[in-house]
């Protein structure tokens, strides 16, 4: 599987990549969370981008997350999602 990432620049302040991958640990989810500098060349995309410098990124924390797990960061994204929708 291809590691998918969102890149997440819409708060300049609070820019990164979000990036989750099945079974680095079996039967666990690896979530891992980019934090980049908010002057980092807003060209990078991707965070094995050129453009993007080593100081560019300021923090990585990645966890591991059972299948339970999983799917309680799934039920608390969606209550999130409704509630960010109404002030859209």
């Amino acid at each position: 599987m291809q590691s998918p990432k969102i890149y997440c620049n819409s708060v300049s302040y609070r820019s990164g990549f979000v990036q989750v991958l099945p079974n680095v640990h079996s039967g666990h989810i690896n979530l891992e969370v980019w934090n980049l500098h908010p002057d980092h060349d807003k060209r990078a995309t991707d965070i094995t981008d050129v453009c993007l410098a080593d100081a560019d990124v300021t923090a990585k924390t990645e966890i591991e997350l059972n299948v339970a797990q999983a799917k309680e960061l799934v039920r608390l994204l969606s209550v999130a999602i409704e509630a960010a929708k109404i002030h859209t």
